[in-house]
């Protein structure tokens, strides 16, 4: 089975290529040296997969050689359509289809930096979803997620898409710094009826991201510091933490995305046939994972310690909860020294188990590390 942890090195070097194909001068000079920068990755690699994927990204990158090297956005946008009507055509084979891709988001992202003043990058938006029922207020932890999210992102357009305004004192005071998108939750994937609002929020996040670009965050990922280091990539995600007997997956609770993202849109498209309402990660986990291993191109994958450690077993509780494991703040801050967030996994029977008695009294203590966390934003 071909796990992603192994092949993280390698997307990293796929993803140089935006920067290469971007640079100011010659164009077709840009296009030689992204192609040997994939040339050097080919000859090294094993798994069959990111060898497909090596020749896809580098018949991508031969199609672009015939264009002009003074571009306008004009014909980068004529380029898109004609390939969007050539991917839709039945005599289309799955080879040149997946080169199609390829071709559209390098398109998509060269047309981005043309319009933008710093260069092609993920949007300052942060898109929050509420989808749930419940009338009650914010829980104490979610609620000082959610501040996390304000205190580092204080200068990005800040979403939360829900079916109605909330109500509750915690709400209240985070409603001072969101703006509201009152909208229906998504009803349908594909033919499917969807009506868990876990899964609503699977597809308005996707939804969102395709159209608008920006970050996702879950309402349980606590944010350590501002996710300004991951707006040069066109579409960002990281590993979950592996848990023992379980499967690799890649973590769908936080996401960015340049607007118009082919690996988003690609996955959305894809969730209807596999879509499960028993099985909760087979359209977005799993689906995922599978898609980042054969188009790793489209999505820079990142360790699980960005935004999954320490994970959702009883040891990763144990280690946000219990007072016994607490370190000292400079010991804590060191320890997390390469994560950007963490998500708390708020609906695991293991947290709600160790969180149901946590009060605001807990976290001014602080009595745990995840207190620590959580205190500056009380």
């Amino acid at each position: 089975m071909a796990m992603l942890a192994n092949l993280l090195d390698d997307n990293a070097i796929f993803h140089q290529v935006y920067a290469l194909i971007a640079a100011k001068g010659d164009w077709a000079g840009n296009l030689q040296r992204a192609a040997a920068h994939i040339r050097s990755l080919q000859v090294r690699i094993v798994q069959q997969e990111t060898r497909d994927s090596c020749e896809w990204v580098l018949a991508a990158l031969a199609s672009l050689e015939t264009l002009p090297a003074e571009q306008c956005p004009a014909l980068l946008t004529f380029e898109l359509r004609r390939d969007q009507a050539a991917m839709s055509h039945p005599s289309t084979s799955t080879r040149e289809r997946h080169i199609l891709l390829l071709r559209q988001q390098l398109l998509r992202h060269r047309l981005l930096g043309m319009s933008a003043a710093n260069g092609a990058q993920i949007p300052p938006i942060i898109h929050l979803i509420k989808t749930d029922a419940r009338t009650d207020d914010l829980p104490l932890l979610q609620y000082l997620c959610y501040r996390s999210i304000l205190a580092h992102c204080k200068s990005y357009r800040i979403m939360l898409h829900t079916h109605e305004i909330p109500r509750g004192a915690r709400w209240e005071t985070l409603l001072r710094q969101l703006e509201p998108s009152i909208a229906l939750p998504p009803q349908l994937l594909g033919n499917w009826r969807i009506v868990g609002a876990a899964h609503q929020s699977d597809v308005w996040r996707l939804n969102q991201l395709i159209e608008h670009g920006g970050f996702y965050f879950d309402w349980d990922l606590l944010l350590l510091r501002s996710p300004q280091h991951l707006r040069g990539h066109v579409c960002v995600m990281a590993l979950e933490c592996m848990e023992e007997g379980y499967r690799e997956v890649l973590g769908v609770s936080a996401i960015g995305a340049e607007p118009g993202s082919q690996f988003l849109a690609t996955w959305l498209g894809a969730m209807p046939s596999v879509f499960n309402p028993s099985r909760y990660v087979a359209h977005s986990t799993m689906l995922a994972h599978h898609l980042a291993l054969k188009l790793p191109l489209l999505v820079r994958v990142l360790d699980h310690r960005v935004f999954y450690y320490p994970g959702w077993g009883e040891q990763a509780m144990r280690w946000l909860f219990d007072p016994a494991e607490c370190l000292p703040e400079d010991e804590l801050n060191e320890h997390l020294a390469t994560s950007t967030g963490i998500h708390l996994f708020s609906s695991h029977a293991n947290f709600l188990l160790w969180a149901r008695h946590v009060t605001e009294k807990d976290i001014e203590s602080p009595r745990c590390n995840l207190a620590r966390l959580m205190r500056p934003y009380l």
